[in-house]
């Protein structure tokens, strides 16, 4: 029928011609059951051979030609360089796909959504499965799609358009529709089914920015039962109210880059998606082939409302309801799409590190002092109860660290000053910056802060400023604290204490001032600790602050920090502000579905932030930690004291479990040392490829040539012409491999 309708347009338009009229005023209807479209503007009539009839060319530039369908709004991308077509849709299931009516329409739409009604019950409902509108607009580049789903009153306008890295997909917040008190808009699912691959048909797998990177294989089944679905920058606390905490689990890896990709044939095809806008309301949900369906896809899901259990009394009674703001953000996601040699995780890496270059997300750190830093992260002190007061234990004093630095003599040194404040590290900061006056004076503490400086490194005080401890002065809960939607503080952990969380406009006051103080008194940075990592929404501001706005506040914030920062395990929007990254992850979160942990955010940061690696010194594997180390290009970070750890059994700081200098002097020189001669030929340089020699055999080619190869077996592996590489070892070579 769609056909039909399209051939007589075509007939109009060419009578237009004839008469002389433009090809802009005429359009046609083509109608099917439950739906109405509209089609409107110039239109190109004659599509390839291998492109489906129902899909028009809608732009074209040098590397790519776009193609849409009006009817579902898929669109299809013929990447020139290679010929190789990519689809946004399913054209048509196929015997043993296990594909419903539902997954069906899921597969072959460009929309599909999930509504609450009243009861806070949802339902996904698509394009080609339930009663719409659709007016459909080419605009030379691309189009515009107004669509409206009449039986729910929920409606929204899309804008996909063609441009030189690929395609970019939008959804404005104030398109936005929601005209039937009894539903609201839950989830919203874009191009779902995009490079969507059936079992094993083709080779490749899909990347997720999980800890450092992991792969998942396009393979025929899995031994997963579940799909993954992951929340970019974390959980907000400010729907949850309160994280779970259980010290014997590891928790997985935030989802910190809010990206994923697929790889069609490595060395062939793949693509990158970025989240550019809406990515704090975004989740990405992956699912392999087997779970459901036999299809391997990958796709961004944004939520608009989410529903949550409100408590009615003290005995934990309540009601499952509705928020009552709908989150405001607009969506931007950009595919872009890479060819040949390029289409690896090394490849998406560096096409993400481009695009957070060109939208000024990530700035090069200057280094030219040819070797590589290290991180050393010191002790002050804590306090531990006596009777009724508290009493602070010294660790290291200023005078300490100063000596153990001049012992180790390492020129670049990332020096990390934690429980620096009054009685340490489990004490709130107050509203001046002041040093503990058993650790030593401000005027001690700047000398050294000058000598690291001079030396090429750098002292930052550790500071978790969105913390409010639970159970310490320093703030008032009714002015400064953030609320959840279900009208109780939120609490969380960070370094085993619980905290209460600042609200914007007090976090702002405390970062601030000890930024320009820090600045001002000590000429130093700031270590940051949550802060670029937790994001929450605070439903006592009015209006409601969401994460997407406070998102906005942070960055703002840390944009008028006179004071360097450094983060701890940062999400990506922070990335502009950062001078160091802390606690780099070595690798994935171990999901049964992963077939092997990469190097993906290191690879996306090589050459333009330095990046330290978790404390060795808490390790329970230190030479497979080492290796990695070498292989992905992480810098060495250690955690010290000067006194022994028994003295700090009965405060919070007890999970510091080895830290005595004279202990780790020996591992931390030969550390350094070992990492140095590996990778100081590299400092300043971007990782260009990374080629698996043979199984646990690694090589990690920088931009200049030099590589650093790393063996992970327990044999000894022949790279070529006798060159040895020794079993779990590492070696650096100039020039390429022989």
């Amino acid at each position: 029928m769609a056909e039909r309708w399209w051939r007589m347009g075509l007939v109009l338009a060419l009578l237009a011609g004839l008469l002389g009229l433009p090809r802009a005023a005429v359009g046609f209807c083509c109608s099917e059951k439950n739906a109405h479209s509209r089609i409107v503007e110039g239109w190109v009539p004659s599509p390839p051979a291998q492109i489906p009839p129902d899909f028009r060319q809608v732009g074209e530039n040098d590397t790519f030609i776009l193609y849409a369908n009006p009817n579902t709004l898929a669109f299809k991308v013929l990447d020139k360089r290679s010929g190789y077509l990519w689809h946004s849709n399913l054209d048509q299931p196929a015997p043993g796909d296990r594909l419903n009516r539902s997954w069906t329409a899921f597969a072959d739409s460009a929309v599909s959504i999930e509504y609450l009604d009243e009861k806070a019950v949802n339902k996904r409902i698509s394009i080609t499965n339930a009663s719409r509108t659709l007016d459909f607009r080419p605009n030379g580049q691309g189009f515009e799609a107004s669509l409206f789903f009449t039986d729910f009153g929920i409606g929204l306008q899309l804008s996909v358009r063609l441009q030189p890295d690929g395609v970019h997909v939008e959804v404005p917040f104030a398109s936005i529709r929601q005209e039937n008190p009894a539903y609201k808009l839950g989830l919203l699912y874009l191009y779902p089914f995009m490079g969507a691959t059936r079992g094993d048909e083709v080779s490749g797998y899909i990347l997720i920015p999980d800890g450092s990177g992991s792969l998942i294989p396009l393979s025929a089944a899995t031994k997963a039962r579940t799909m993954f679905y992951g929340r970019y920058y974390g959980p907000d606390l400010g729907m949850l109210a309160q994280l779970p905490f259980d010290p014997n689990i590891n928790r997985p890896y935030r989802l910190s880059l809010p990206v994923m990709g697929m790889v069609h044939g490595e060395g062939q095809n793949a693509f990158l998606s970025i989240v550019e806008d809406g990515a704090a309301y975004a989740e990405l949900q992956v699912h392999p082939s087997g779970i459901i369906t036999n299809f391997n896809f990958a796709c961004h899901a944004f939520i608009y409302n989410q529903s949550y259990f409100q408590a009615t009394n003290r005995a934990g009674a309540g009601v499952t309801t509705l928020q009552r703001e709908t989150n405001a953000f607009d969506i931007k996601v950009r595919y872009r799409f890479l060819s040949g040699a390029e289409s690896d995780y090394v490849g998406m890496a560096r096409s993400y590190q481009q695009f957070l270059l060109e939208k000024g997300w990530l700035n090069k750190t200057t280094d030219e002092s040819g070797q590589i830093g290290i991180r050393l992260e010191f002790l002050g002190g804590d306090k531990e109860k006596v009777l009724l007061w508290q009493r602070m234990i010294p660790m290291t004093t200023v005078e300490q660290m100063r000596a153990i630095l001049d012992d180790l003599q390492i020129r670049r040194v990332e020096a990390v000053y934690y429980g620096w404040q009054p009685l340490g590290a489990s004490s709130m900061v107050g509203d001046s910056l002041r040093l503990d006056r058993r650790l030593g004076s401000l005027a001690e503490l700047r000398a050294l802060s000058e000598q690291l400086l001079e030396n090429g490194g750098r002292l930052y005080l550790y500071a978790d400023p969105q913390a409010a401890l639970r159970d310490e002065s320093g703030y008032s809960p009714r002015r400064d604290l953030a609320m959840a939607i279900t009208g109780v503080y939120m609490l969380g952990y960070n370094r085993y204490k619980v905290s209460y969380y600042l609200n914007a406009d007090s976090l702002q006051r405390q970062f601030s001032r000890l930024a320009r103080q820090a600045d001002e008194k000590l000429s130093a940075g700031l270590a940051l600790d949550q802060m670029g990592t937790m994001l929450y929404s605070d439903f006592r501001s009015r209006p409601v602050l969401n994460r997407e706005q406070t998102l906005r506040r942070y960055q703002q914030m840390l944009a008028e920090s006179p004071a360097p920062l450094a983060f701890y395990n940062p999400n990506a929007y922070v990335f502009g502000r950062m001078q160091a990254y802390f606690d780099m992850p070595l690798d994935d979160s171990g999901y049964i579905f992963a077939a092997q942990d990469v190097p993906f955010l290191q690879i996306v940061l090589a050459g333009f932030v330095p990046y330290y690696g978790p404390p060795l010194n808490f390790s329970s594997d230190p030479l497979g930690d080492r290796l990695r180390h070498a292989d992905y290009g992480v810098y060495p970070s250690f955690f010290l004291s000067h006194e022994e750890t028994a003295k700090i059994l009965n405060t919070s700081s007890n999970w510091v479990f080895t830290s005595a200098y004279r202990q780790w002097q020996d591992e931390v020189k030969e550390t350094y040392r070992w990492l140095n001669d590996l990778l100081a030929p590299a400092v300043g340089q971007p990782i260009a490829a990374r080629q698996k020699l043979g199984e646990g055999v690694f090589a990690t080619i920088y931009a200049n040539g030099y590589r650093v190869m790393v063996n992970y077996t327990d044999q000894p592996f022949e790279v070529e012409n006798g060159l040895v590489l020794p079993p779990r070892d590492a070696r650096g070579l100039q020039g390429g491999l022989p």
